[in-house]
């Protein structure tokens, strides 16, 4: 069975592929209807017959902002523990019922949400529905599987201080955001993980876990009166208003005259950098411009940042930038590393590329060549029944129009150069921003001159 929903998937990408792409090269989404139960839980359910096949999605609307003070890392784990023991099954009862009609089971949670998804053959959607009510509407939380847990989240956590790049885009966005809730890392730290315990979990999961705000949506070869049914008499039953919480918008501080921060590393050979500001919410009006212009400046394999830090100038094997959209506010992030002694080179190149962003238009070629390979990426984004689940829950998450996906390649189309321009003045900050680095600071200190405000931090002080 395993083998056969395998193939099935493969089947789908490149079926659902062709449906998207129409010949036309327009995205067209397969039909869909909407529902609202009772007790608020949104209800999406499209239909697409090229497989046997059914994906469903399921988000609840609480995720590591939420997490309280000295309690970072409660929702990662609230979620890792679903699977592992509920409604009277344990983890590994739960595990077997999935494995022996080669479905799919996972959770992820975000700083926003946290989602469950299930891929399972269309005719076995009620086993789908029963076991995910149960890991959501009643999961057991058992006290070994806890421990468990947290050992796995602590030694991910361990792994992260040992990988310069991860750990650096995890501590530049802490610096960034400060006091917002928006700072906590997903797994949490692991002094915080170590003191979480299952009644705190379990205080969590009741305050969270409700059915109000949450949105389910059900994509593949079933009927929507079948699914809404289906839907309905497994999650009807769930109870409990929304959380009476508000994450705060997350405030466009400037740094004025730059604050550079630096993590002292005292055997760093490299030096990670990471430049970077406040940004928009994911429903900001500008999401399509800040798109093509990011992928000029460094989203893409022949973007600026890589073709004259590593095509040019050979400082560095990669760089790159990116906007991470959330629902309370965003970030934009310059990110590249290089050796000690090139450090203030690749510092000045990222700034300069970013002052060309903002100051010069972009020339009709490289606009076009950006914005047709944007476009042409998008449908792989959505060729699967478990991406679209993904897409209606995250969007109508955040408050954005399902429209988005047909429009998609059109308004990516209609952006210019003056758009790009614009966003790039009011969204990429040149001198009041975050200059992050970790490097050894003995080594490149004399680099720092003129950059900025200097703290330095030595690693061990940071969990």
């Amino acid at each position: 069975m395993r083998k056969l929903l395998i193939a099935a998937v493969a089947a789908a990408f490149v079926l659902n592929a062709s449906l998207a792409l129409a010949g036309t090269g327009a995205v067209k989404l397969p039909p869909y209807k909407e529902s609202k139960l009772g007790n608020g839980l949104r209800v999406f359910v499209m239909e697409t017959t090229e497989v046997p096949l059914v994906s469903v999605a399921l988000l609840v609307p609480s995720g590591s902002a939420a997490d309280g003070p000295g309690a970072e890392g409660v929702a990662n784990l609230t979620g890792r523990l679903l699977l592992k023991g509920a409604g009277g099954m344990s983890a590994e009862q739960i595990a077997d019922a999935i494995e022996e009609v080669g479905g799919d089971m996972n959770v992820n949670t975000t700083r926003d949400y946290t989602v469950v998804f299930a891929n399972f053959m269309a005719k076995d959607l009620p086993r789908a529905l029963d076991i995910m009510s149960k890991a959501v509407l009643t999961p057991a939380f058992p006290v070994e599987e806890l421990a468990r847990e947290q050992s796995l989240v602590a030694a991910g956590i361990a792994g992260t201080k040992d990988n310069p790049i991860a750990f650096a885009s995890r501590e530049a966005v802490r610096v960034l955001v400060g006091d917002h809730p928006y700072a906590h890392p997903v797994d949490g730290s692991a002094k915080s993980v170590e003191a979480l315990t299952r009644d705190g979990v379990l205080a969590y999961y009741q305050a969270n876990y409700v059915p109000a705000g949450a949105i389910v949506a059900v994509v593949g070869n079933v009927k929507s009166a079948q699914a809404f049914d289906l839907v309905k008499a497994r999650f009807g039953s769930w109870k409990g208003a929304a959380p009476a919480r508000e994450i705060p918008a997350l405030e466009p501080k400037k740094l004025p005259g730059r604050r550079v921060f630096v993590v002292d590393k005292k055997d760093a050979t490299q030096s990670q950098i990471r430049i970077g500001n406040v940004a928009v919410p994911r429903n900001t009006p500008d999401y399509f411009p800040l798109v093509v212009s990011n992928t000029v400046l460094g989203g893409g394999f022949t973007s600026r940042l890589m073709n004259e830090i590593r095509v040019n100038r050979g400082l560095s094997y990669g760089a790159r930038s990116g906007v991470t959209h959330m629902k309370h506010g965003g970030t934009f992030t310059v990110m590249t590393y290089t050796k000690n002694k090139t450090m203030r080179e690749a510092i000045d190149v990222c700034l300069n590329e970013l002052k060309k962003l903002r100051d010069e238009r972009i020339g009709d070629e490289e606009l076009t060549s950006n914005k047709k390979y944007i476009s042409g990426l998008f449908p792989f984004d959505i060729e699967t029944n478990n991406d679209l689940a993904g897409w209606l829950v995250d969007l109508t998450y955040n408050g954005v129009p399902l429209t988005f996906i047909e429009e998609y390649q059109g308004k990516v189309a209609a952006v210019t150069p003056d758009d790009c321009m614009r966003v790039a003045r009011a969204h990429y900050w040149l001198d009041d921003n975050l200059l992050f680095l970790m490097t050894s600071y003995d080594e490149t200190k004399d680099q720092l001159q003129g950059l900025g405000n200097v703290e330095v931090v030595g690693i061990d002080k940071i969990e």
